[in-house]
């Protein structure tokens, strides 16, 4: 599942468009006119529809949270932590934060921490990258996540 959590228009246009985005269906994305309450309970929503596919959540972001750059819209890396646990305690797929970082302490290992310290979630990859990536950038194979050089992957545990 791929979750667009950004009202950005070229990374909604990028996961709608990109054929490497497929591969990670259903595409889900945030309605752009939710308020950041209304678009928390939107991922919410999207969560529990999520089997163990392998799981992608696409924003704009920086080491410490992901969303907008701009707008109201945030969450870091213990609120994502939270909507995990409350709405698909048991997943074991990989996790893709497909944002910016800049850091090996980035976002990805900060929800890897916040979900241990939740106890949930333990033995799951979550991935991220390191550097600074295109708002138009395709998305990776969601079934070569561990073995892609340009990310970074955690395990929760």
């Amino acid at each position: 599942m791929l979750i667009v959590c950004t009202k950005d228009n070229e990374i909604v246009q990028a996961a709608q468009n990109k054929e490497s985005a497929k591969a990670w269906a259903p595409l889900k994305i945030v309605n752009s006119g939710l308020n950041q309450n209304q678009a928390t309970l939107a991922i919410a929503g999207f969560l529990q529809g999520l089997g163990n596919e392998p799981l992608c959540f696409s924003a704009h972001g920086n080491d410490e949270e992901i969303g907008d750059e701009s707008s109201p819209w945030g969450w870091d890396s213990d609120d994502i932590a939270g909507l995990l646990k409350a709405n698909k305690p048991n997943y074991k797929g990989p996790i893709l934060i497909h944002a910016c970082s800049e850091n090996v302490s980035n976002f990805s290992a900060h929800l890897a921490v916040a979900l241990k310290k939740k106890n949930a979630l333990i033995g799951v990859w979550i991935y991220g990258y390191n550097k600074a990536i295109d708002s138009d950038a395709g998305f990776p194979d969601p079934n070569k996540l561990d073995k892609n050089v340009e990310l970074q992957g955690t395990q929760v545990g």
